[in-house]
């Protein structure tokens, strides 16, 4: 007879099996911490239309007067400034760029400027710097980056603040994530149960669930977003290091017989797509960065890609037949 205490001990085991298991299966997408990991950053600014590693950013425009200020740049300018101000690990990616300089100063803080608001205008500011990661082949996607920002809150309402947005059309429409962040109602948006980024002088770790429409996706984009009032303040900018982009693998196949009936092999210089129940209408390659290398169309049960013109890494299959879309993994 087994005892209780045994009976515990093994469903415990077990527990952590599966929760192992769990996390196991969820695989990194994208990484950057703006230091070499992932591409080569300098300390400058982010284009409007020059991808830097593939970063971009809404705007550069400068304002009232022609003052270039609060722009998205890349720094490891690690004195000279407040704590709140300066990179969190290395170089940083932040929203800071204060008066007087000019757009092409290599070394900056992340600090908001602090001049007399202008009287004429409006004295509000909002700049995005984004980035295209393709979520193909992944569902259960998070976000995980280190972020500091001091922003500004007077009388319950926040006017300094950062979001982040995602978009699965390239850009052209945007949505708020609210999983993660500070609920708060802010000066130009609303009020928001969470998703707003603010009042936090030391290095926070925010951990972001993306909706189901945002898993498997050629033209995800993720955005940082800072949203600035413009007023009196030394305080810093949104800053952001560490970002680390997560997904779980999809199914190979929708069923055990869809699974039987679609195979990806390699037959000496070319990968073979083959069916054994149906026809495949048509192949589609794309690389880890989301961009489409390849594409074959058919009217067969077998479909060939020369491998030679593959450069070596991974890469996605999207392959369609009458009965849906498939999703297989290559190496090269």
């Amino acid at each position: 007879m087994i005892q209780l205490s045994t009976l515990k001990k093994v469903t415990v085991y077990f527990s952590i099996l599966a929760s192992t298991s769990l996390v196991a299966q969820q695989q990194i997408i994208y990484q950057q911490n703006f230091d070499g990991n992932n591409g080569v950053f300098t300390n400058t600014i982010v284009s409007q239309t020059t991808p830097v590693n593939g970063w971009l950013t809404s705007s550069t425009a400068a304002q009232y007067g022609g003052v270039y200020r609060h722009l998205w740049n890349f720094s490891d300018v690690a004195s000279g400034g407040n704590a709140n101000v300066l990179p969190i690990s290395g170089r940083s990616l932040g929203m800071g760029f204060y008066n007087g300089n000019s757009p092409n100063v290599a070394n900056q803080h992340f600090r908001t400027w602090d001049g007399t608001p202008p009287t004429d205008q409006t004295f509000f500011t909002t700049r995005w710097a984004h980035v295209g990661i393709s979520t193909v082949g992944y569902e259960n996607i998070t976000v995980e980056f280190k972020w500091r920002c001091t922003g500004e809150v007077f009388n319950g309402t926040v006017y300094d603040y950062g979001t982040v947005n995602t978009s699965i059309d390239g850009g052209a429409t945007w949505a708020m994530d609210q999983s993660a962040g500070q609920a708060g109602t802010t000066s130009q948006s609303g009020t928001f149960s969470g998703g707003l980024y603010f009042g936090n002088a030391g290095v926070q770790t925010a951990t972001l669930t993306l909706p189901a429409s945002r898993s498997n996706q050629a033209n995800f984009r993720l955005a940082f977003r800072m949203v600035v009032d413009e007023g009196y303040g030394t305080g810093g900018g949104f800053i952001i290091d560490d970002i680390i982009v997560r997904g779980t693998a999809l199914s190979m196949a929708t069923s055990e017989q869809d699974k039987n009936s679609i195979k990806v092999y390699q037959d000496h210089s070319e990968f073979v797509v083959s069916s054994n129940s149906t026809d495949i209408t048509s192949v589609e390659v794309y690389d880890m960065s989301g961009r489409m290398v390849s594409t074959r169309n058919s009217k067969s049960k077998e479909v060939r890609i020369a491998a030679d013109s593959l450069a070596k890494g991974a890469y996605i299959l999207r392959i369609y037949t009458r009965n849906g879309v498939e999703v297989r993994r290559i190496l090269k």
